[in-house]
């Protein structure tokens, strides 16, 4: 696979793939087509079996009218596993986001939109889920941007927008809000996580590809109480959230490189930045903490 990983851990069977089956996804694309893939591994990512293909698009190309798909998020739900992703195959859509569903990993069922808009030029893309529990529903966040090469009251191309639903697989039926906080809004390849951690009704976490601080709400996606946090980690595209199990006010910021700021020639480690979420909700970090 060249791009856009995604990894997942069974949390129950499905099919002949137990409990704790890990399984992966990506892009794999040639001059001919994008292919969005499954593989599994019943070792935790010692070997690794081709288990199915999901979809098949054109060559990588990011141009309204072009088809191929993109960015892979996996997810399983009630009994299914559901495979999100961005496409642009659908010829009323310049792209949208979709996702498909199956109970066996090998057969998947037709695609369902998540996020399709009437303007054939407008773009979603890049999916992240979470749960919610204290209200039992699912956060869904994406960049949207506005117009082909627009940008948004907040001077923000890939403004970050999401959605709330009672499952998973109905986000179609939900509206889309801006996320703003303290007069600013998120740019691109968003990530949200969910934790117990911060109060009664815990705490959502997001990540975009422009700020070096993470966005925070305690009250479960209220549109007016979302709050940009400082945090010692560096900005980078993709970056990706993790709320260990064990410790649930443990949070790890994965970086790498960002996509167009950092100096050319000079090479970025990839990092893991391990934070307290409530150290980071009473603000007790700084740009230079660790």
């Amino acid at each position: 696979m060249n791009a856009q990983p995604a990894l997942y851990e069974l949390p129950y069977d499905i099919g002949e793939f137990p409990k704790g089956t890990v399984l992966a996804s990506g892009n794999s694309w040639g001059n001919t087509s994008t292919n969005i893939d499954l593989y599994a591994s019943y070792d935790k990512g010692h070997s690794w079996s081709f288990v199915s293909k999901i979809a098949t698009g054109g060559r990588p190309n990011t141009t309204n009218g072009a088809d191929p798909v993109w960015e892979p998020f996996i997810l399983a739900y009630d009994g299914t596993l559901g495979m999100f992703y961005s496409d642009q195959r659908d010829p009323a859509h310049g792209q949208k986001l979709a996702h498909q569903e199956s109970t066996d990993l090998k057969e998947w069922g037709p695609v369902v939109n998540d996020v399709a808009y009437l303007n054939y030029t407008l773009r979603p893309g890049m999916t992240v889920i979470d749960y919610i529990p204290p209200i039992d529903k699912w956060i869904f966040v994406y960049e949207f941007p506005p117009f082909a090469g627009g940008f948004n009251y907040f001077k923000n191309e890939y403004p970050v927008y999401y959605r709330l639903a009672n499952t998973p697989y109905d986000f179609r039926f939900a509206d889309g809000h801006p996320l703003i906080a303290n007069e600013t809004s998120p740019n691109g390849s968003p990530f949200v996580v969910w934790s117990p951690s911060g109060g009664a009704n815990g705490t959502l976490i997001v990540s975009d590809a422009d700020a070096r601080e993470l966005f925070t709400n305690q009250n479960v996606g209220r549109v007016d109480r979302w709050v940009k946090r400082k945090q010692p980690g560096r900005p980078a595209y993709s970056r990706a959230l993790h709320v260990t199990k064990s410790d649930p006010d443990r949070l790890l910021v994965f970086s790498g490189s960002t996509f167009d700021s950092d100096p050319e020639g000079v090479i970025i480690p990839f990092s893991v930045t391990a934070l307290s979420i409530e150290k980071l909700l009473a603000d007790g970090y700084t740009d230079d903490s660790l």
